[in-house]
């Protein structure tokens, strides 16, 4: 059926036929369609979600109620474990504070992102901060090279003492580094509380266990000495001497030959120490030495910064 309007002509004063243009009544026919379209659409779209919502949402026994539930089982246990670890991280810190008059290794156990501080940071920031770590490392690895060199050039210039006389491992069994180091430079004292030169190394390790020789020498004294108890230094008969202190046992007197590795004595608290521990000393041409870059037949090189970095940190003195 065609569309048929009429309109009013004055002059005739008659309603005569105007029929409507194809192209208009095209526009009026697409126009219903797609309001007709949008208005099935969101029927449909009214009547899927309430089953949606019905079967999988609303129903207790869904995939994804299932999956909530057990998602808010995970966070309340995580709540309890943040909690109770917080606990334990702030009762070690001051009994270690209480002790060595510093911060315990796992105070970084706070950061439970370790990635967070990143989070807010700019690009070039990040890149900042990873090129002064790179530059440390390196410079770190440079004095280790010198130190190298040094044995190097001193193994080359001598043909009666060799690697063997030389103290390159560690003074006690320290797999994995599981015992802590007490570095080198000034600590504070545990008696007077005032600044001091520590002179070597000091391992927190249970009494009564095993010291080695860290190289062949010559026990030149063994015995009782103020202030660092049963102690034992050994001369190696290239400039270097060793100092082993607060000994419990001694196996060796003055005089007698030793090799590395054997077990010159064991571990104590005998003289002015703090809790049970073994103070190490390496002496070159008379000058005291930083022990910690003469492990390098006893560390891998992650190890040896590792180590390095550990002594490196400042505190209380266990002598």
């Amino acid at each position: 059926m065609t569309d048929v309007k009429y309109k009013f002509n004055p002059d005739t004063l008659e309603f005569e036929n105007k029929k409507q243009s194809k192209v208009k009544r095209a526009l009026i026919s697409a126009l219903s369609i797609f309001i007709g379209s949008i208005f099935i659409f969101i029927i449909i779209y009214i009547i899927f979600s309430y089953y949606y919502n019905a079967k999988y949402i609303n129903n207790s026994q869904s995939e994804y109620k299932v999956l909530e539930k057990q998602y808010k089982v995970l966070v309340d246990r995580k709540k309890k474990n943040d909690e109770y670890l917080n606990e334990l991280i702030e009762k070690d810190k001051k009994i270690y504070q209480a002790v060595f008059k510093s911060s315990p290794d796992n105070i970084m156990i706070k950061d439970k992102n370790p990635y967070s501080k990143f989070l807010n940071s700019k690009t070039t920031d990040i890149v900042k901060e990873n090129s002064e770590r790179l530059k440390f490392i390196n410079e770190v690895t440079e004095k280790q090279k010198a130190v190298y060199d040094q044995i190097i050039d001193l193994l080359q210039k001598t043909d009666t003492f060799g690697l063997e006389n030389i103290p390159a491992i560690q003074p006690i069994f320290n797999k994995k580094l599981k015992y802590p180091v007490y570095g080198f430079g000034e600590r504070i004292d545990h008696v007077y509380k005032t600044l001091i030169f520590h002179q070597g190394i000091d391992y927190a390790i249970p009494e009564g266990t095993n010291v080695f020789s860290t190289a062949d020498g010559i026990v030149e004294k063994s015995g009782h000495k103020r202030g660092l108890g049963k102690r034992l230094v050994i001369n190696h008969g290239n400039g270097y001497k060793t100092t082993y202190a607060h000994l419990s046992v001694i196996n060796f007197k003055a005089g007698k030959k030793v090799k590395r590795g054997d077990v010159i004595g064991k571990t104590g608290m005998s003289g002015k120490s703090l809790i049970p521990h073994l103070h190490y000393e390496i002496h070159y041409n008379g000058k005291e030495i930083n022990p910690v870059n003469y492990f390098f037949l006893d560390l891998e090189p992650n190890e040896f910064l590792q180590i390095r970095l550990q002594s490196a940190k400042s505190g209380l003195s266990l002598d």
